[in-house]
């Protein structure tokens, strides 16, 4: 018998509801919000909304279903890196480790700043085709590690 969960998640994919609905909101949320923040065009709310909801409608549908594939995977991958952090502090602070001194330093903000890009080229390889070799994933660690070797050098 199968999973009504697993049967509803099937649905809703057939129905476009990640490919496009979920895609669609989220677009015309974010750009209501910064237009309603930014104040560009004034303080009439039916211009910011109406303009949002022609904005989310063609990016939608410029990017296809490759939106909702870069949406999904950028969201799934990054609830799986959070979830990774957690329980690195998780076993941080049942060792002992001071991890509120820890996440105040700066260092910790460049390391979210490099996983926060990993996760969106990731994700833009997934929903738009763009090819990540291992070649790259050399360069970046590579850059990385000499990043982090100035770091400490400089530190000294």
């Amino acid at each position: 018998m199968p999973n009504p969960f697993e049967v509803l998640v099937m649905n809703l994919e057939a129905l476009g509801f990640f490919g496009f609905l979920l895609p669609f909101l989220f677009i015309l949320t974010v750009v209501y919000a910064i237009l309603l923040k930014t104040k560009v065009l004034g303080e009439d709310k039916m211009v910011t909304g109406g303009l949002s909801l022609v904005l989310a409608f063609f990016i939608v549908g410029f990017g296809g279903p490759a939106v909702g594939t870069f949406f999904s995977t950028l969201f799934g991958l990054g609830a799986v890196i959070l979830a990774g952090l957690l329980v690195i502090i998780l076993f941080l602070a049942m060792t002992g480790g001071d991890v509120s001194k820890m996440l105040s330093g700066t260092e910790i903000k460049w390391v979210l700043i490099a996983v926060g890009v990993i996760v969106f080229f990731v994700a833009a390889g997934a929903g738009f085709g763009i090819k990540v070799t291992d070649t790259t994933w050399g360069i970046v660690l590579m850059i990385v590690v000499v990043g982090v070797a100035i770091g400490f050098l400089m530190k000294g």
